[in-house]
């Protein structure tokens, strides 16, 4: 599960650093411009690469405001980090679920990739 947040996280960061930026060092208005980009850039692969329509697009991004407000809320009222890691787990499976469900396992293996490759490019021009 941590691993799953994580790279949620690093999603977010690393795809929206520019000109060598820590996420940290940006104000509140360059992280949500940057968030934006983020969500346009997947927005567009969604729609134009993997042809989902704008019901899915909209079903997705419902699917990944819950998964996040569960992780914060598992977060906030786990008793330990293993009580943590099993309902985190859980929210995982659930989530995977209702997207094989919105878009197809295969569609779903395919954005996953195209995820990790704009971390990985990201990751890269950080060095």
């Amino acid at each position: 599960m941590k691993r799953i947040f994580l790279v949620l996280v690093l999603a977010i960061g690393f795809t929206s650093i520019s000109n060598a930026q820590k996420w940290a060092d940006l104000s509140n208005e360059q992280k949500y411009s940057k968030l934006q980009e983020f969500r346009t850039d997947n927005q567009k692969y969604l729609k134009e690469t993997l042809k989902l329509s704008d019901e899915q697009r909209t079903d997705i991004d419902n699917v990944n405001l819950c998964f996040l407000s569960t992780l914060d809320l598992i977060d906030r009222y786990g008793k330990d980090d293993t009580a943590k890691e099993k309902y985190a787990k859980s929210a995982v499976n659930a989530r995977n679920a209702q997207l094989d469900a919105i878009m197809g396992p295969e569609k779903r293996k395919q954005f996953q990739d195209y995820v990790v490759a704009k971390l990985k490019k990201a990751e890269a021009a950080q060095k």
